[in-house]
């Protein structure tokens, strides 16, 4: 679902989580059912705007109710954001995000960049608009990587931004999964955006981490998996599967204090760990399969 500039008065919640994951997944789930529009993730929780004629404030409720059930704290706070300029104020404060100076991730309404790589990703509700610390260091780990003529899963991919600039960087075949059907639908969107057509070399699919194995087994030189802790570690026996031997993955959305337990699991697997990055509290480890 995009965004809708309506000229009205919107209700912003802001909700801490205790812990954030996988509160914070959940509440994206409970509240995008509801009709927010705009969902930003923080290292405590998650910001989420609807205007004011969408709220249906019994079915709200009922989704705080729901929420503060499956954390062990919450707090939630609501507030009004005014009509005046709401749509100026946003697109102002939404800002091109730069990784290494050879990437750049911005709007449709910023201007193009000069830098090696400039990809557009419209903001609407799913993750990845380049803006979160886990995206960033996705991207960041993505430029060391040998993707030129790779196979490429991005698994969760929300915007599509990490299978996009896979492409862009010359990958040969993208395949994009995600569980959710609006994160597929902007996938779509953004992909057009930056001129990737969507056919044998560009696919896009909607379900779990059991369509790898049914469709998808053994063609992946690299996986990219940026998703939250628990998610990646049930799944790793699954993107083992179906990761070439001598394949690299990129692994994150779980917090630096979760990087040991990480490390176990991929070691389990006797993956190699090649490096490890760290970035306001969130993290991200880039591992390789042995090759026989």
């Amino acid at each position: 679902m995009s965004r809708k500039f309506i000229r009205e008065d919107y209700l912003k919640l802001d909700i801490k989580f205790t812990p954030v994951l996988p509160a914070r997944e959940i509440a994206i789930a409970y509240l995008s059912e509801l009709d927010f529009e705009v969902f930003e993730p923080t290292e405590f929780g998650l910001m989420a705007h609807i205007p004011n004629l969408n709220i249906d404030r019994d079915l709200l409720n009922e989704a705080k109710a729901k929420l503060e059930a499956i954390a062990d704290d919450m707090v939630w706070a609501e507030s009004i954001v005014e009509t005046e300029n709401w749509n100026a104020k946003w697109e102002e404060e939404y800002e091109p995000v730069k990784v290494e100076d050879r990437v750049v991730v911005r709007a449709p309404f910023h201007t193009k960049s000069d830098a090696l790589l400039d990809v557009v990703i419209k903001p609407n509700m799913s993750f990845g608009t380049g803006h979160h610390d886990t995206t960033w260091m996705m991207i960041k780990a993505m430029l060391g990587l040998e993707l030129k003529g790779s196979v490429v899963l991005d698994i969760g991919c929300g915007t599509g931004v990490l299978a996009i600039v896979a492409k862009l960087l010359g990958a040969e075949r993208v395949l994009a999964i995600d569980i959710e059907e609006g994160a597929v639908g902007n996938t779509i969107e953004n992909a057009a955006l930056n001129g990737v057509c969507i056919d044998e070399d560009f696919t896009i699919d909607c379900g779990t981490s059991e369509l790898l194995a049914s469709k998808y087994n053994g063609l992946n030189n690299i996986i990219l998996a940026n998703i939250n802790r628990n998610v990646l570690i049930d799944d790793m026996s699954s993107y083992n599967q179906v990761l070439k031997q001598g394949g690299s993955i990129v692994f994150s959305g779980f917090f630096s204090g979760d990087v040991e337990i990480m490390k176990m699991e991929i070691q389990a697997l006797n993956w190699t760990i090649t490096s490890t990055l760290e970035r306001n509290g969130w993290a991200c480890i880039i591992c390789g399969k042995p090759a026989l």
